[in-house]
Parts: C-alpha cells; structure tokens; sequence
C-alpha cells in the first residue's frame, strides 16, 4: 500500500505543478512543460498502477518504449506547430 499512496502524492504534486504553470506563465515552453508533467504521470500509472514494474523485461522495455515514443511525437509536433494566441 506504500508505493500507492506515494504515488498518489506524486501524481497530485504533478497535477498542482500543472496547474501553476498554466496560471502563473504564458508562451510555448509553459504548455511543453504541461506536456512532460502529463506523460510524467502517464509513466507513474503505467509502472505502479497497472504492475508494469513488475512485468517481464519485455513488457516493461515495450511500454517505456511507448512513452517516450509518444512523449517525443506529441512535443515535436507541439512544438513545430504553427503557434497563435487566443485561439
């Protein structure tokens, strides 16, 4: 039960962090470091949650595959696209 209830504080913590960016700054970086927290806490779901950490190694290398596969693609593409306040 341990694990769980750190990684709910962590989660939470992260959730909050989000939160004070997007209040507290504007511009471009602000929504990539949203973007980070979120596939942050999407990595802390997979492992603790859903027993990935205690898969086989496969399973486990497969799904940090997948997360920085998709962290990569969802902040190249965040980044490099057209970019307009407001709308």
């Amino acid at each position: 039960p341990m694990p769980y209830l750190l990684t709910w504080i962590l989660l939470t913590a992260a959730t909050l962090l989000s939160w004070w960016l997007d209040a507290g700054f504007d511009g471009r970086w602000v929504g990539a470091a949203v973007l980070m927290v979120a596939f942050f806490k999407a990595r802390l779901v997979l492992m603790v949650f859903m027993g990935v950490s205690r898969a086989t190694v496969g399973i486990r290398r497969a799904c940090e595959f997948w997360v920085i596969t998709a962290v990569t693609v969802v902040l190249v593409s965040y980044w490099f696209a057209p970019f307009t306040w407001g709308s």
